[in-house]
């Protein structure tokens, strides 16, 4: 597998979820791209949800993939509440 290639690590709630998340990665040096993000109001989604079929994925490179789900996983990122 190339290690540029594009990979899914996370399905972000909102956008309000991905943008934290995202800040976070680009602080350790992780581009990432949220697939869906535009279409995700077209199925009830959104920015206060992110419902229906047109779900957002946040994808990174496969390279980063291990890096980018640990900063997920250990919540490395600004959550609410």
């Amino acid at each position: 597998m190339d290690p540029d290639e594009m990979v899914p690590v996370y399905t972000p709630l909102d956008q309000i979820e991905a943008a934290a998340i995202r800040q976070a990665l680009d602080d350790h040096g992780i581009w990432s791209h949220l697939e869906g993000e535009h279409q995700s109001g077209w199925a009830g989604g959104g920015m206060f949800g992110n419902a229906g079929r047109w779900r957002m994925r946040l994808l990174v490179r496969v390279a980063d993939a291990a890096r980018a789900k640990d900063i997920i996983e250990n919540g490395s990122w600004p959550t609410a509440g």
